[in-house]
């Protein structure tokens, strides 16, 4: 297997790492994982519209439109017009869905100092820094990807 194939295997076991992770908290209140995603990031920017939530999830706007829309119906979200451009909507989270903001982000660092915990102390600073360079290679492959199109 050369390198590159390893390093496919390796992303595709990453992958399912974190789906169960993710799979497991999310199935706990009554949200989907994309509605999960979509808390985490209003909580943590409150006033963010529905184009920037897109752009940092790296998904559809409509799509974002429609999670965000059953977030509301669930009452979890608000929408209200921007102060500063009444033609954009910004988003924040109601009392409810600040709770689950706060039990997600508790539940998740729980979750990742476990598995952190179980890499030795010599290796934790290299694989941060291997994190660090695969995501900056990935934005790179996707501004690419952007300026193709």
């Amino acid at each position: 297997m050369d390198k590159v194939e390893q390093f496919r295997e390796h992303t595709r076991e990453l992958e399912c790492h974190l789906d169960n992770i993710n799979q497991a908290d999310c199935c706990q209140c009554g949200v989907s994982k994309a509605e999960c995603f979509l808390i985490v990031e209003i909580g943590r920017k409150p006033g963010i519209s529905i184009k920037e939530l897109a752009g940092i999830l790296k998904v559809d706007k409509s799509g974002v439109s429609r999670s965000v829309e059953e977030l509301v119906k669930k009452g979890c979200v608000t929408r209200q017009p921007s102060k500063t451009d009444r033609r954009c909507v910004v988003l924040k989270l109601t009392e409810r869905g600040s709770a689950r903001f706060e039990r997600i982000e508790k539940d998740m660092y729980i979750e990742f100092q476990k598995v952190f915990s179980m890499i030795e102390k010599s290796d934790q600073d290299k694989v941060l820094e291997a994190l660090r360079i695969y995501n900056e290679a990935c934005r790179k492959v996707e501004d690419r990807t952007k300026e193709d199109e």
